[in-house]
């Protein structure tokens, strides 16, 4: 089950306190302080001071010199991600189980899917490596920690031939690492406040997911505003939070926006197109997209609104989606909006379209498993959908004005990871990642330590006892 950790340590706990006074120490440091620092903490005493709650451990009061205030923080280097290239080319690598001593199989299969992205994997290993020693303390805990994670997988060693039994199909043995734990990454939804870190809550990989591709881009969104202190753009966070604008932010922009041009579409067609200020970064570079959300109103311009996102959330509920495609084109289907009032409160009818306006290197498709209940309550959607190993994203889904500019190598994609959830319940289960293995020229099942070769079918072989939810997809000119 992975269901949410209720902490450990009983009366042990206050019995150690004096002991760790060092620890303890960076812990509250790194529970209070706007900078944040790591100790070397046991997993049983990151349970005791992290998961448990904070009613049930007494922590000592911290009386010392703060090391890591504002101004004392050691940076990366200022140069580092102006000089950023990002790296497409497939690395083999020796895979590695990871420990789950606790509830973090959410977590696990998430890193090894991350693990299996190419140009994360050469982002992170091109960022320098820094002991305790060399950086005390640091203003970006996300991108250190992976960094370190990133640091824990070497190049694979050359696998042996082939071995085949009469009448099987060609396999291949391969050996993994040891298996190890990555406190260091459990750390971070403590250390950063999260809301995954709140005791009760389920747990959910794409949330997940979401937690550590907006914390990475917004770690890196500040190392640029050091480099451009007096860029007002940069204080603009362009991290996908959610793909629904909020009207009344719209309302405020009013007529004349800096953010907001008339754009001339098909046979003539005016519209009014607003767009936050994407600032980007490494990190968009990799997973970000564009939707344009489309208004359609009678005797008024089409208004559109360009969103970010990292994550494409596909809708699953309808019994007419049995595939990818149905839901991609579902997603971009035009639908009526109930209840829209005007500025002087009058009801109109209007109607809305999403297209995609911008393709990322690598897309992630959501499939919505979970659908929460006007009660409150969640159910889980169990049925099966089909998902290629190659997708093709049709001129169809895209929007007007980029239908022409996308060959089709830059909308053609490949599977390199699934990670799926197990059990018919949406506040508990399992979650495991198949990946591809460039060395292996094949696919990996990880269920947390353990891991096994599988084909490319029981890839995508429907079970009744796991069920996709996060599809990672590379663009095919890139491999």
């Amino acid at each position: 089950m992975c269901g949410r950790q209720d902490g450990g340590g009983g009366g042990s706990s206050v019995r150690s306190l004096e002991a760790r006074r060092v620890p303890l120490k960076r812990a509250a440091m790194a529970l209070h302080s706007p900078q944040y620092i790591f100790g070397d903490f046991s997993p049983d005493e990151f349970n005791q001071f992290f998961v448990t709650p904070r009613s049930s451990v007494e922590l000592p009061p911290y009386s010392g010199t703060v090391l890591c205030g504002t101004e004392a923080a050691d940076e990366l280097p200022d140069e580092l991600l102006e000089t950023v290239t990002l790296i497409h080319k497939p690395v083999s690598l020796q895979p590695r189980g990871l420990i789950n001593k606790g509830n973090w199989c959410y977590i696990n299969a998430t890193l090894q899917a991350l693990v299996a992205c190419p140009p994360m994997y050469h982002l992170m290993k091109f960022i320098p490596v820094y002991s305790k020693a060399q950086r005390p303390c640091t203003s970006t805990p996300m991108i250190d920690s992976f960094v370190r994670l990133m640091n824990e997988f070497t190049n694979m060693p050359v696998p042996p031939k082939p071995r085949q039994a009469l009448g099987d199909k060609i396999m291949r043995d391969i050996r993994p690492g040891a298996a190890f734990e990555p406190t260091y990454i459990y750390r971070l939804l403590t250390v950063i406040k999260s809301s995954l870190s709140e005791k009760g809550r389920q747990e959910d990989a794409e949330e997940y997911l979401g937690f550590i591709l907006n914390g990475l881009h917004e770690e890196m969104l500040n190392l640029k505003k050091l480099l451009s202190p007096n860029n007002e753009k940069l204080t603009v966070s362009n991290g996908p939070k959610s793909h629904l604008v909020n009207e009344e932010e719209q309302e405020e922009q009013g007529e004349g926006s800096e953010d907001e041009w008339e754009q001339v579409g098909p046979r003539n067609k005016t519209s009014v197109t607003r767009q936050a200020d994407f600032v980007q970064t490494p990190i968009t570079g990799i997973f970000g997209g564009h939707i344009r959300s489309v208004v359609y109103q009678q005797s008024s311009k089409e208004s559109a609104t360009l969103q970010p996102f990292f994550t494409l959330q596909l809708d699953i509920q309808s019994d007419k989606i049995r595939t990818v495609q149905d839901a991609l084109e579902s997603l971009v289907a035009r639908e009526s909006v109930q209840g829209y009032t005007t500025k002087t409160k009058q009801e109109v009818e209007i109607s809305r379209r999403v297209t995609l306006e911008k393709l990322p290197p690598v897309l992630v498709l959501h499939l919505k498993r979970f659908v929460y209940e006007k009660t409150g309550g969640c159910q889980k959607l169990i049925k099966n959908i089909e998902y290629p190993v190659d997708l093709e994203i049709s001129k169809e889904l895209l929007s007007p004005g980029v239908k022409n500019k996308n060959f089709k190598c830059h909308r053609t994609y490949r599977l390199f990871a699934v990670v799926y959830h197990h059990g018919n319940s949406a506040t508990g289960g399992h979650y495991t990642t198949d990946v591809f293995q460039i060395g292996l020229n094949g696919w990996l099942r990880i269920d947390d330590q353990t891991v096994k070769v599988i084909t490319q079918y029981q890839v995508v072989k429907p079970t009744a006892e796991r069920t996709a939810y996060l599809l990672y997809y590379r663009r095919v000119d890139l491999l």
